[in-house]
């Protein structure tokens, strides 16, 4: 199980630098949303503000690298863990047909969270 773990510990964080990166380089061809017209507007204005997609790009880096070197893992799980809610919801609501790797994200957020919980206990002892 440890080398599961590994395996798909390295693989979340190399898709968040890759996707992060694209942010910045833009080497992936932008998203065809077809029909969606709400999820053509909502990416547009997240470029167009200027700088959220660079925050979102530098946080997904910065993350998939924290995971891939297993340094600040609860922090960096912690800090994914609004963008994996929003990826799902945003293709949720806005973009159903490619909800499949959005689904993925978050499941393995959810799972390295699980078995990392006990670090999480004191931010939610009373």
């Amino acid at each position: 199980m440890k080398i599961v773990n590994i395996i798909l510990r390295v693989a979340l964080g190399g898709l968040l630098v890759v996707f992060g990166l694209n942010k910045f380089l833009g080497f992936m061809p932008d998203f065809e949303f077809g029909t969606y017209l709400g999820a053509k507007n909502f990416f547009d204005s997240l470029t167009a503000t200027g700088y959220m997609w660079p925050l979102v790009g530098g946080l997904e880096i910065t993350v998939g690298v924290l995971l891939i070197i297993k340094k600040a893992m609860p922090a960096a799980l912690l800090a994914l863990l609004p963008i994996s809610i929003n990826i799902v919801l945003f293709h949720a609501v806005l973009d159903p047909p490619h909800i499949g790797p959005a689904l993925a994200v978050a499941l393995l957020n959810a799972y390295f969270i699980y078995i990392n919980r006990t670090y999480y206990k004191p931010l939610i002892k009373a």
